[in-house]
């Protein structure tokens, strides 16, 4: 009884501080419902599984981002986004008996998504998010006839709308301003196994 005695305040100050401690993280948790924001995204576009070789390439893209939070921990965004540049995917075709270099070229020209997903602080200064969606995407590649791209040339981007999603990390510069980090999934061709995936890195404004 007597040790009882001794140990009672003890549990009855650390269930005290325990508590103190659990309206603190609450409190301190960021409030975004109803906050809209908008967001500029450098991205690096990769391809992947082209062709029987299954080669890869990578392009540019730049995204613009509006968005608004539903409650603290939902959100949902559009997003339009343009290509910049093309890249090479190596290639053979036969001539006069010969093999030569024949190398196809892929790029996107631009795109349209919507998203909706979960957005969770792991600080006051920093969140975690990741939103599923789709995507519109318009886009071109090229090879020349009887080269060994030219039946993925034909296949790319056969279907221009795909399910995507985002995973990404924000983290607060000012009170309004964050710096963006996002990996993702642009596009999923529903002929063969062609993947877009993109990398970006952006700067959001919460308003």
């Amino acid at each position: 009884m007597k040790l009882f005695a001794r140990i009672t305040p003890l549990i009855l100050l650390s269930l005290i501080s325990y508590q103190s401690f659990g309206e603190e993280v609450v409190d301190d948790s960021p409030k975004k419902e109803g906050l809209d924001y908008i967001s500029v995204n450098a991205l690096v576009l990769s391809y992947r599984s082209l062709g029987d070789s299954n080669e890869e390439a990578e392009t540019y893209a730049t995204s613009f981002t509006m968005g608004t939070y539903i409650t603290n921990y939902v959100k949902v965004e559009t997003r339009f986004g343009v290509g910049l540049g093309d890249d090479t995917i190596p290639g053979i075709k036969i001539v006069d008996d010969k093999i030569v270099q024949s190398d196809g070229k892929v790029d996107v020209d631009y795109f349209a998504s919507w998203y909706m997903g979960l957005h969770y602080p792991l600080a006051p200064w920093s969140s975690i998010y990741g939103l599923v969606g789709f995507s519109y995407i318009d886009g071109d590649a090229s090879a020349d006839e009887g080269s060994t791209n030219e039946e993925f040339a034909d296949d790319y981007l056969t279907s221009s709308f795909s399910m995507s999603w985002i995973v990404g990390l924000d983290y607060e510069l000012t009170k309004e301003w964050y710096v963006t980090g996002e990996i993702g999934r642009l596009h999923k061709s529903t002929v063969g196994d062609i993947d877009i995936l993109h990398y970006g890195l952006g700067l959001k404004y919460e308003f």
